[in-house]
């Protein structure tokens, strides 16, 4: 804690007088451009990563990066994650959804032990909240791994985005660069897509196109950050040779 209050004052002594400036700047006309899911690990720190400054983006981390599907609430149980969607995206008219995940996530490394029935026990949820989270809200990330894994993890998945009808097919890890658990976490990541698109206050502007759900990841190891491209069916890695595709293909499709 100590460190934290060094650090404050660090910040008092250097780059609060240009904070404030810009949040004045701000404060009558914000114009936040997306609303930005990840983990709540120590290590990402998406403003950092993105540059992006005071005003540009919701953030919401959790566990794991999970939005939970529309059918675990009912009448008035809501946790954050809906709620933050409803804040970004209909009181403040954001157009741009972001899921962003992360390889070596203790979140997804626990999700992968899951797959054991006694460590995924009922009187173990009981006792770990945390497990009682993965177990409840990405289970069925669990469980498409799973069958791709006992598939031979060489063919495509299928996941719906914006809509049923709207599906894409994704590749995963081909050149097989990372870790089983990553591989997990990639496709953890593009099932909160489909998740995102559960909540009925968000269906007309789905279906309009006047809001679009994007998937990143990020190598903690590298510092390289993938977008996942529907065209090219996979996550690239954004970088010289491929912003400018990569652009050209969100300007189409999303903008």
């Amino acid at each position: 804690m100590e460190r934290i209050l060094r650090g404050i004052m660090r910040y008092r002594n250097t780059t609060r007088e240009q904070m404030v400036k810009e949040f004045q700047k701000v404060r009558d006309n914000p114009e936040p451009k997306a609303v930005f899911f990840t983990c709540m690990d120590s290590r990402m720190i998406p403003t950092r990563y993105t540059d992006t400054h005071v005003g540009d983006m919701f953030v919401v981390r959790n566990a794991g990066n999970l939005i939970p599907h529309a059918q675990h609430f009912q009448d008035e149980y809501f946790s954050c994650e809906p709620a933050a969607l409803e804040l970004g995206c209909v009181v403040n008219d954001i157009r741009h959804i972001i899921v962003c995940g992360h390889s070596d996530c203790k979140a997804m490394n626990l999700l992968y032990q899951l797959r054991d029935p006694e460590f995924a026990s009922k009187l173990n949820r009981r006792l770990s909240p945390l497990r009682s989270w993965m177990c409840t809200h990405a289970s069925t990330s669990l469980q498409k791994f799973q069958e791709w894994r006992d598939a031979g993890m060489k063919d495509p998945l299928l996941f719906s985005s914006e809509t049923p009808l709207r599906r894409f097919v994704a590749y995963i890890d081909e050149e097989q660069k990372f870790a089983v658990e990553d591989k997990l976490s990639q496709i953890n990541t593009l099932q909160q897509m489909s998740n995102i698109a559960s909540y009925g206050f968000l269906k007309a502007r789905l279906e309009s196109h006047d809001l679009h759900v994007h998937a990143l990841w990020f190598d903690i190891y590298t510092g390289d950050i993938y977008y996942f491209s529907r065209g090219a069916k996979r996550f690239i890695a954004i970088d010289e040779d491929s912003v400018d595709r990569l652009s050209a293909e969100v300007r189409r499709f999303y903008s």
